[in-house]
């Protein structure tokens, strides 16, 4: 099935999907949100595929929403002559949250591979992973806070612990790929140049433990993944039970009421969607960004 925003493939039992909007930092739009989701669900009902590996093509992984608002729901500036608006937000809202509740719990491995910007939404997709290899020039972080929007991620905290949760998403900074590897929420980091290499290493010990001890899957005659498929079963109920089966809606329902109270109606207040019409979202970003600066590195090149 052709795509118009990613790249599918399949060898042996791995499939790759690579977001394949490089000019835009494969930034997430309502094109990409459903090919990812079809590409997925493609892999789920393929007997072959036991490993996904998910990427991004060019120079980063994923730099979270594209708020161009070209093809992108939520980012629409508020307009309270529509009616229909606040349940439209809410069905986006609920539709993330279905996806997130998705990947997390996908029934075969997942593989994050990093490189570049992982920010945001994109962010949230590697934590929903099982696995995240991380090249060193990774930048991770959710930039949305910077607008009074709340995270629509309750795994913040199951995967770096309350206080580092706390920590990145009340300040709004990013952290590199070895503070990220420090605190937890990447597996493993590794130079640029060998990432590719390391995928593959962790694809083939995925698969060999998934089929407890043979590649084909077939020892005992159980059929590949049911070794790493009970594991995960067990630990994704285990997290369900402390309580992460109602963060899921919490963190939805606050992102929306955090986006209807959002920053910028009051006087004097930085209004992101007046200066990216006014000026393009470059320069919208850098005024959203300027008063952190001084503070916390934003970039890649900071």
């Amino acid at each position: 099935m052709p795509h118009a925003t990613l790249l599918y493939s399949t060898e042996g039992h791995v499939a790759r999907i690579t977001l394949d909007r490089p000019d835009r930092l494969n930034a997430l739009n309502n094109t990409l949100w459903k090919e990812l989701r079809e590409a997925l669900e493609q892999a789920e009902k393929d007997d072959e595929v036991r490993i996904v590996v998910l990427k991004g093509a060019g120079p980063s992984f994923c730099a979270g929403e594209d708020l161009g608002a070209e093809e992108t729901g939520e980012v629409s500036p508020w307009d309270p002559r529509r009616r229909s608006y606040l349940a439209d937000l809410i069905g986006i809202e609920e539709r993330r949250m279905n996806f997130w509740r998705y990947l997390f719990n996908y029934p075969k491995d997942t593989v994050a591979q990093v490189h570049g910007y992982c920010l945001g939404f994109g962010c949230n997709l590697q934590m929903c992973c099982g696995t995240t290899i991380a090249a060193e020039d990774a930048l991770f972080g959710d930039p949305g806070v910077r607008m009074g929007l709340a995270t629509s991620m309750p795994l913040w905290s199951w995967r770096v612990g309350p206080r580092r949760a706390k920590d990145l998403l009340l300040t709004g900074r990013y952290i590199d790929a070895r503070e990220a590897e420090r605190i937890g929420l990447v597996t493993q980091v590794v130079a640029p140049g060998e990432i590719e290499g390391v995928v593959d290493v962790w694809c083939k010990a995925l698969l060999t433990v998934g089929g407890l001890g043979s590649v084909e899957g077939r020892l005992g005659g159980l059929g590949g993944s049911d070794g790493s498929a009970g594991w995960m079963g067990t630990s994704r109920q285990a997290l369900e039970a402390s309580g992460l089966a109602e963060a899921w809606r919490l963190a939805a329902y606050m992102r929306y009421l955090s986006t209807i109270q959002r920053r910028g109606f009051a006087p004097g207040e930085f209004n992101f969607w007046q200066a990216r019409d006014a000026k393009g979202v470059r320069a919208a970003l850098r005024q959203r960004d300027a008063p952190y600066r001084p503070y916390f590195p934003l970039g890649l090149k900071d």
